[in-house]
């Protein structure tokens, strides 16, 4: 499977004034694109005793990515001519991951993702200034129109299998998505060894998973899972989203609760 990735980079600039804003960068650079090819700087918690948790998984997609497109961070709020920022034509690709780009070019994508092969369209949300809702129905209008397969997970660490294939064979393939893990435990409920299935599009599952060894089923766990997924850092929005009722932030934290209590258990195996 190939993927493109179009995202914003980091400039280090501010906006000039009240009619500028500024896109995210942080995610997916700092967080997605080097999960997704493996790269060790990832990894922003245990500084120089990083033992490379994730690095046992092998899970190098560089040659699954098509292109990376990066665009400007810093926009007019409105602009007028979006199209001068995209290529005419993208790389082939199955999927096209769109992480923290102004509103006008993302309606301007889902004709160039077509016309390029592509097939389907994810849209993460880490924060409700992403995506408004108006921008997320006219995609869905869009990618309708041209037959591509869509979702708009907020945050990304929510996308879940549903109803387009290809979007499922992209959890599936690069293993990202709405956490899982397998924990093995001994007849104490103590974790022994512990697996990611899936992990959160950042790479914290990988943090997590190396976390809770050791930890007892329950109150133990659950507190290892609150302060590890926190400290990675989660990069979720801190403000009230209006649609979820609550923040990014929370609703990335609830994940992983639930990740851990829906967990595949296996007891008293040899690890």
């Amino acid at each position: 499977m190939k993927i493109l990735i179009v995202c914003s980079k980091k400039s280090g600039k501010l906006p000039e004034n009240e009619f500028y804003t500024k896109t995210d960068s942080r995610f997916a650079g700092a967080k997605f694109i080097p999960h997704i090819k493996n790269y060790k700087e990832a990894c922003t918690v245990c500084g120089k005793k990083c033992v490379w948790c994730r690095g046992k998984y092998e899970l190098n997609f560089k040659e699954s990515v098509s292109e990376v497109i990066e665009l400007p961070d810093i926009y007019e709020l409105f602009e007028d001519n979006p199209l001068k920022y995209l290529p005419q034509k993208f790389k082939k690709h199955d999927a096209a991951v769109i992480i923290g780009v102004h509103e006008d070019i993302i309606i301007e994508l889902p004709k160039i993702i077509a016309e390029s092969g592509g097939k389907a369209m994810i849209v993460p949300c880490e924060s409700g200034s992403w995506v408004s809702k108006w921008t997320r129905e006219k995609l869905i209008e869009e990618c309708e129109k041209y037959n591509l397969q869509y979702a708009f997970p907020k945050p990304f660490c929510t996308l879940k299998y549903g109803k387009f294939p290809l979007i499922n064979e992209f959890i599936d393939f690069f293993k990202i998505g709405k956490p899982k893990f397998r924990l093995y435990v001994n007849d104490e409920d103590v974790i022994e060894k512990a697996e990611v299935i899936i992990s959160a599009p950042c790479g914290n599952g990988y943090n997590i998973a190396r976390h809770l060894l050791g930890k007892k089923l329950g109150e133990e766990a659950k507190k290892s899972v609150a302060k590890f997924w926190h400290s990675y850092p989660c990069l979720g929005d801190m403000h009230v989203d209006p649609e979820l009722g609550d923040t990014p932030l929370h609703i990335s934290g609830y994940t992983h609760y639930a990740a851990l209590e829906n967990a595949q258990i296996i007891r008293n195996s040899k690890v």
